[in-house]
């Protein structure tokens, strides 16, 4: 018998492990200027440079939708993607329009968890620069940060 209940309670949590994510809504918190520590950059095809940049130590300094147009300034939100199952990892794209283009990088996080999304200026150019999060083809959430 108790073999049985041991075999029923692996088939019961083998079938929650491939249940797939469902993501019903993000949220974008904290949008401002951040500071934070490089912690590694690696390949990612999605990415217009074609790398990643792994941040550490993320800090909200300034919560603000007006960006200083200075090079150096790290600007972003906390992304928070709600939905089920909580803590499965889901795979995202952050899409970034600039005044002159767009950047995009994929990411990861759990459901339910905050992670941090964001850039760093490059150039000093001054205006609206949107951050879009889409899974898939859904584009879920949007919010506008202007570079001053």
């Amino acid at each position: 018998m108790r073999n049985l209940v041991a075999l029923s309670l692996l088939v019961a949590s083998a079938a929650f492990a491939q249940q797939p994510a469902v993501v019903s809504k993000v949220e974008l918190q904290a949008c401002g200027v951040y500071e934070s520590a490089i912690q590694n950059r690696e390949d990612d095809a999605q990415s217009a440079s074609g790398k990643r940049t792994i941040v550490q130590n993320y800090r909200l300094v300034n919560e603000t939708s007006r960006i200083p147009a200075r090079i150096g300034v790290s600007f972003g939100c906390q992304v928070t993607l709600q939905g089920t199952p909580a803590g499965q990892v889901v795979d995202f794209r952050a899409a970034l329009l600039l005044p002159r283009g767009q950047a995009t990088g994929s990411q990861a996080y759990r459901i339910g968890e905050a992670g941090y999304v964001g850039y760093t200026l490059r150039t000093a150019e001054r205006g609206p620069w949107v951050l879009e999060i889409w899974l898939g083809d859904h584009k879920l959430a949007e919010k506008t940060l202007t570079a001053e």
